[in-house]
């Protein structure tokens, strides 16, 4: 049982890191986007955004499979509960990158969001490095944390393809406030899970 805790072949984990390959097209295609769209050339890269679509979306539904399948074929490992959020991360840097290059508000407020995630991830990254030299545990990823990580996806899409959707215009602004209330929600839930186990510990 130790030994298949400890396995890092497995097929969940091969899901994680298919989502980690999946950065490198990923760049290609983005990097052949205009950082600024406008909708009466859109055409000439539709292409192009049909191809991020199909890739953000493999995303996505790799990082609902890798943890379904581990639970379902019980190979949850502690190499599996790291890779999958580092696997998130790496795929939603790459997308901001990207984003921050659009001009005005867009790509400020995009930056502000780059600046919260960051600080985010140290302080749960700080936390489970703690418990894991400390306690020598390693957490899933909580439920509210994948949900954040899928509103970010539609938010992505809905700033990559702003000029494209013109009469929803506003909807990629209330997915970039959901998902700010996402990231708040899911970094108060790490922040009570980590105080609850470090309490039970220190008084065993």
């Amino acid at each position: 049982m130790e030994g298949s805790k400890n396995n890092i072949i497995n097929i969940p984990n091969m899901i994680s890191f298919l989502r980690i390959a999946l950065c490198f097209p990923l760049i290609y295609f983005l990097g052949r986007i205009p950082s600024k769209l406008h909708f009466y050339n859109f055409y000439e890269y539709l292409a192009d955004l049909a191809i991020i679509f199909g890739i953000i979306f493999l995303m996505v539904l790799s990082d609902i499979l890798d943890g379904l399948a581990a639970r379902c074929m019980n190979q949850v490992t502690d190499f599996g509960k790291l890779i999958d959020p580092v696997a998130d991360k790496v795929s939603i840097l790459i997308i901001l990158v990207y984003l921050t290059q659009k001009p005005g508000l867009e790509g400020f407020f995009i930056l502000l969001f780059f600046v919260f995630l960051i600080a985010r991830d140290m302080f749960i990254g700080l936390y489970a490095i703690y418990f894991i030299k400390k306690f020598n545990i390693t957490f899933d990823s909580i439920k509210s944390g994948k949900w954040f990580v899928a509103c970010t996806a539609l938010m992505f899409l809905f700033f990559i393809y702003d000029s494209i959707l013109i009469k929803f215009y506003y909807l990629k602004w209330y997915f970039y406030a959901l998902t700010l209330l996402l990231m708040y929600y899911s970094t108060y839930e790490y922040y009570i899970r980590y105080i609850k186990v470090y309490k039970k510990r220190s008084n065993d």
